[in-house]
């Protein structure tokens, strides 16, 4: 009996050896200027539209650590494109949604965006747009390895004027009254 339970312990082991790198085998990859006519996932080349994206993140054969939540994910797609937690470039939520759980399919951004995660079975794509899209902007995806679950998408912070333009602005506007209002007299 001893000898079984050894047995079993040591194919257990074995087992769970042979699996562990399976578990741990998905890693992000990025990919720059991905042709929208496709890049390889999983062993298939997939397509997406309607606009090209300046660079995709790839993460395949596992869910990425953390929650689904738009917060998560928010800090997720900051640190894979090293953007900064807070002010100007920073990421604001812009729209999300729910997908049909099939290996292609479309939906629309009702807002403006230039971030996109798009979750899928066991697995995450994030594109980036150096020009945000339009709201209302009908995206595709094709020939995803597993079935689409949902997507989060985001604006990126612009500047906002420091008060001392402003102030520049309001003095050239008024010397240039004052310069139209002498040429009358």
């Amino acid at each position: 009996m001893n000898t079984t339970k050894h047995a079993v312990l040591g194919f257990c082991l074995a087992v769970s050896a042979c699996l562990a790198p399976l578990a741990q085998a998905a890693s992000w990859v990025e990919i720059t200027d991905p042709a929208m006519s496709g890049f390889l996932v999983g062993g298939k080349t997939v397509t997406y539209g309607s606009v090209a994206a300046d660079s995709v993140w790839v993460y395949d054969g596992a869910n990425p650590s953390g929650a689904q939540n738009a917060a998560a994910i928010q800090s997720l797609v900051s640190s894979k494109f090293g953007l900064p937690s807070s002010g100007t470039g920073s990421l604001v939520f812009a729209a999300q949604g729910d997908l049909e759980s099939s290996k292609s399919g479309s939906f629309i951004v009702k807002s403006s965006f230039d971030y996109l995660a798009v979750h899928y079975g066991r697995g995450e794509l994030l594109f980036h747009w150096d020009t945000p899209l339009a709201a209302n902007t009908v995206f595709s995806l094709a020939n995803l390895p597993r079935g689409l679950s949902n997507f989060r998408a985001f604006n990126s912070v612009s500047a906002v004027p420091e008060p001392a333009t402003y102030g520049m602005l309001m003095l050239g506007l008024g010397l240039v009254g004052f310069v139209a209002r002498r040429r009358r007299a």
